[in-house]
């Protein structure tokens, strides 16, 4: 397996007018902060879209205005454990996930994973962070100061509670500029 961290980031309801890839397609602060954290700390962004499942966030997508609320929870389980291996989306090759979902986008997604290990040939076999829960972040506000902190000091993920501190992840720890989704550099 190779050493590859993935971003799964929830959508947001403040949208672009027009046709954009998904990764700009949402326009909220919040969504900004949380693509920042992903570009930041994974190789690849996904995005987990009440509409479209799991969606490459170089995608070009329409607006639209789905809601969780609009959509059968199972249909959509069944539909993001669809995308789960598929291409642009696949987590096969992952060694990592980096959820950046509310609760409800959170328990969908461990749903779809929990099915689509079911009844695979090879499960799965990445760790996923739930980097929401992990940090005990509240509401919005909560979650963007400490995603905002954790890209400024270069830190990823609390440490479990044994310090107030933030601990770093080794592989990205030297890194100066993030690297591009597309195996480029950004400068």
């Amino acid at each position: 397996m190779t050493d590859t961290t993935l971003a799964v980031i929830g959508c947001g309801n403040a949208k672009a007018d027009e046709a954009v890839p998904a990764r700009d397609l949402y326009t909220s602060n919040y969504f900004a902060l949380k693509r920042e954290y992903g570009e930041h700390f994974a190789d690849r962004l996904v995005i987990l879209s009440a509409e479209h499942g799991l969606v490459w966030g170089k995608r070009t997508i329409e607006p639209y205005d789905t809601t969780l609320d609009d959509r059968d929870r199972e249909a959509l389980v069944d539909e993001v454990a669809w995308n789960l291996r598929s291409p642009f989306t696949d987590h096969s090759h992952a060694d990592e996930v980096l959820l950046l979902a509310g609760r409800d986008y959170a328990s969908i997604y461990a749903d779809a994973i929990a099915q689509e290990n079911e009844i695979a040939f090879e499960p799965l076999d990445m760790d996923v962070v739930d980097v929401f829960a992990e940090a005990e972040c509240g509401g919005i506000g909560d979650q963007m100061g400490w995603l905002r902190r954790a890209i400024d000091k270069d830190l990823r993920q609390p440490d479990g509670g044994a310090t107030d501190q933030q601990t770093g992840l080794g592989r990205f720890a030297g890194r100066t500029t993030p690297v591009a989704t597309d195996g480029g550099s950004r400068e």
